[in-house]
């Protein structure tokens, strides 16, 4: 049953992970024009991201969660799976010439992903829509934040250059901006129509407002494509799917739009990759050819395919991109395609088991679930799919935590889980 009024330590634990954009810069000390070797690996591994999730999953123990009855209460086919694959994982992960250190960080953040996982699905289930509303515009606030402490970080170390690019508080890299952008957009969403009705101008519209048109203005003016279409397709599938919330959502996209736009238009363009013209794909007018439209990802699937066809049953390993996928255009961490992440890492067996564990445990929860701001959960996750075609939104941690709480907020209440029709078709209610 479904609360209004939320215990003292689940508030806690929304405004941790609501939070988590500033967490990122503030655990390493991350406002300095040089940071230490232990700043740069603890924020290259977003190790604030897991150890919010350790806590939030303590909190949500005191509360409601019980990790073991969660287990137990998978499908059997879930719990087969999953047992057969952390043991495949590990095989694999730990034999041979491996970065052992990589492997194990890739499985401990993977393991803690999914206790928090059931933590979330726990919480979620007992205190619904007032639980998700509250961390969605957590979420939100998480992602202006960002942009606040990001905002002091230009004043305190006047970036010059390629500064602009790879001197980015929390992250490794600009386009990682995206991540809390697409965040920032489907908090909008949720916020917007779960406050549909309200009076409150504050709530019905500023609100929401606020929150999609700075997850917008990210996108834009770091210049950064991948996450403008992801926020598209989000904005347009939410459209689709909340059809008895359409014009008021269709209408705080368009809003959210303009507002965005009409700031980032006014702002300065400090790398010539920023800008709308880079967002938009108007600066790439003049690419020599494919390689260059992709930024590079063409050559990189295609060396990435070729190491796939040489293990294609097992892989190479739990987090091993690095050091045994392709050198070409360069070294990176994730082939920046999340089905051949998957492929690369665990074969196709990975590919399968993976198959098991995901379907029946979605059927048990009746996702998709389209009623209310639940549409902006399943938005959110069909963005973040598409968004992981083309970009490791689903190899760093924050996007893989904000991808965890779109499913989450789509599942059924607990009420329509209990319903044992298994159709497997959307749940609507009322």
């Amino acid at each position: 049953m479904a609360n209004d009024a939320l215990p003292g330590r689940v508030y806690l634990a929304v405004i941790l992970i609501g939070l988590l954009p500033a967490w990122m810069i503030l655990l390493p000390l991350d406002i300095t024009s040089d940071p230490q070797d232990w700043q740069v690996f603890v924020r290259a591994n977003s190790f604030a991201v897991p150890l919010a999730q350790i806590v939030f999953v303590l909190l949500a123990m005191g509360s409601t969660f019980s990790p073991f009855q969660s287990i137990k209460s998978l499908p059997r086919t879930t719990k087969a799976a999953l047992l057969i694959l952390v043991v495949v994982s590990f095989i694999i992960s730990f034999q041979g010439e491996k970065d052992y250190l990589l492997a194990s960080i890739g499985m401990f953040k993977l393991g803690i992903a999914g206790l928090f996982f059931l933590a979330l699905i726990s919480l979620r289930t007992n205190f619904g829509i007032p639980f998700l509303l509250r961390l969605w515009v957590c979420i939100g606030i998480g992602t202006i934040s960002f942009a606040l402490l990001w905002a002091i970080h230009i004043f305190v170390i006047s970036p010059q250059g390629e500064d602009w690019v790879t001197r980015i508080p929390g992250v490794n890299n600009v386009r990682h901006t995206g991540h809390f952008a697409l965040a920032g957009v489907v908090a909008g969403l949720f916020a917007v129509i779960a406050f549909r009705d309200s009076t409150n101008t504050w709530l019905r519209w500023v609100l929401p407002l606020l929150l999609g048109s700075t997850g917008l203005g990210l996108a834009l003016w770091t210049g950064s494509r991948g996450p403008l279409l992801a926020s598209l397709v989000t904005m347009f599938a939410t459209i689709c799917i909340a059809s008895r919330h359409r014009k008021i959502v269709a209408t705080f996209c368009v809003a959210s739009a303009l507002a965005a736009t009409a700031a980032v238009a006014l702002l300065p363009v400090p790398h010539p990759i920023y800008g709308i013209a880079g967002a938009t794909g108007m600066a790439d007018v003049s690419a020599a050819g494919e390689q260059d439209v992709s930024s590079g990802r063409t050559v990189l699937w295609a060396g990435a395919i070729d190491k796939i066809s040489q293990r294609p049953l097992l892989g190479w390993g739990v987090n091993q991109f690095l050091v045994s996928g392709p050198s070409k255009p360069v070294s990176f961490f994730h082939p920046h395609n999340f089905p051949l992440q998957l492929i690369f890492s665990g074969g196709i067996v990975s590919l399968l088991l993976s198959f098991f564990i995901v379907v029946p445990t979605l059927r048990r929860w009746k996702w998709p679930y389209i009623n209310g701001p639940s549409a902006a959960g399943v938005g959110g996750v069909v963005g973040i799919l598409t968004y992981s075609l083309y970009d490791g939104s689903l190899y760093f941690s924050y996007p893989i935590t904000t991808f965890l709480i779109a499913i989450a907020t789509s599942i059924a209440p607990a009420s329509e889980q209990r319903d044992r029709d298994m159709s497997g078709l959307p749940v609507r209610t009322g």
